[in-house]
């Protein structure tokens, strides 16, 4: 049976494909590194490393060993810092999207932290794209996600709908309107976030659809300074209905649909496939579902 020692040695070697620097990372001997891949090797019946002049390559075989292999250290990690968390605090490393983070995830933490005390969050708030890669990095446990998550990698489950829309300030032609064409948007001036967005990639696949090109003359991070400059009619925007519902409701900013192209979407709870669920993550999740069925805020 493989042992904890090989694997790590196998894993290092595969960061490294060479024998000589995994054994140096490692402080062990060349001998000792190339035994313990011969051992694996041997014990599975099969190449793990195409050997080259100078270099190491994985085989199919070894792509799939480092794969399962890396699930095995990382569990026996995991396993460790919850013996030694066990008297202490519950650690969780928790992403949110933008949207997300303006208007759920305050009222979902402060569910969790009156019905689990020793759970600490450690947040992470930055757009759909940085999060994927820091969930497949294994950089953080969960994810609240409201753009299209493309791994399959990754586990997507549906926390609460949300729908996009277009915005604009008093002094704009469309004020009065409920909906517009989407052919009206040709030449209208575009404040949207940043690139990577989950809000902005929906709405970029909608107009694509449409088959209508958009002018886009600013782009931020900052739902609030997007609101801010469509309310000096400096171009429309395109935000979440829970980001703009009190400005909508004030009369500071307007809200319509793209007929024909409903921007619905669905915020997601995501996670590694391969990592185990975790009780602080499963505890958030039950948290962050029983928030949203008690009160969801619109």
């Amino acid at each position: 049976m493989a042992t904890l020692k090989q694997l790590k040695i196998f894993l290092t070697v595969a960061e490294t494909l060479q024998m000589s620097e995994a054994a140096r990372l490692l402080y062990l001997s060349q001998s000792t590194v190339s035994q313990a891949i011969l051992d694996l090797e041997q014990e599975f019946d099969a190449p793990l490393f195409q050997r080259g002049a100078r270099q190491l390559t994985l085989t199919s075989q070894g792509m799939v060993f480092r794969e399962h292999a890396q699930q095995v250290a990382e569990g026996y990690e995991q396993l460790g810092r919850a013996m030694e968390q066990r008297h202490a605090v519950r650690e969780l490393r928790l992403g949110a999207t933008l949207t997300i983070g303006n208007t759920l995830l305050a009222s979902i933490l402060h569910q969790l932290k009156l019905q689990y005390p020793d759970i600490h969050p450690y947040l992470y708030v930055e757009n759909t794209h940085l999060l994927e890669a820091r969930l497949l990095r294994n950089e953080v446990d969960l994810c609240l996600i409201e753009g299209i998550v493309t791994s399959e990698k990754l586990a997507k489950l549906p926390l609460v709908s949300d729908v996009l829309e277009l915005i604009c300030a008093p002094e704009h032609p469309f004020w009065d309107r409920t909906s517009v064409m989407p052919e009206e948007l040709r030449h209208q001036p575009f404040i949207l976030r940043e690139q990577g967005s989950g809000t902005r990639e929906i709405f970029e696949n909608t107009m694509r659809m449409a088959q209508v090109p958009i002018q886009v003359v600013g782009a931020s991070v900052s739902s609030t300074a997007i609101m801010e400059l469509v309310m000096e009619n400096m171009g429309l925007g395109v935000l979440s209905h829970r980001c703009v519902a009190r400005e909508a409701q004030e009369g500071t900013l307007h809200t319509l649909s793209i007929r024909g192209y409903p921007m619905n979407r669905y915020f997601q709870i995501c996670y590694a496939l391969r990592r185990p669920v975790t009780s602080q993550m499963r505890d958030f999740m039950q948290t962050a579902r029983q928030t949203i069925a008690q009160g969801d805020p619109t």
